[in-house]
């Protein structure tokens, strides 16, 4: 994965999903999202997580309509969405995003959660 930026959409995980997203392909959440537990969220399934939250959360880029992610407004969907959103962004012991944010030091770090953070309610 190559990231571009701290924001949600800056990276080639997210940019593939966007156009995913664009062209009206299935996404996979339950395979996606992971289920409840402890696990380890690879870095690339962290910053497609991070996409999804936002664009649930009504954060839709260019070219993207409310109607090409109208499945995750169920208030079920972004209930998991949050939680795997929180994991994401716990720390480099459960996510790989996040451990490669605290690895570019404190300021990139906060920056990072301070922009993938995104109200879910």
């Amino acid at each position: 994965m190559e990231i571009w930026n701290t924001g949600p959409f800056d990276n080639d995980d997210a940019a593939e999903l966007l156009e995913d997203v664009r062209q009206g392909e299935e996404l996979y959440l339950d395979e996606l999202l992971p289920g409840a537990g402890n696990h380890y969220i690879e870095a690339d399934q962290g910053a497609m997580i991070i996409a999804l939250a936002h664009l649930a959360a009504g954060d839709l880029p260019e070219n993207i309509t409310a109607e090409h992610v109208s499945e995750l407004q169920d208030p079920a969907m972004k209930e998991r969405l949050r939680q795997s959103l929180e994991a994401v962004l716990a720390d480099g012991t459960v996510s790989g995003l996040a451990g490669h944010w605290a690895k570019q030091g404190t300021d990139q770090l906060y920056e990072w959660k301070a922009k993938a953070h995104v109200s879910l309610s």
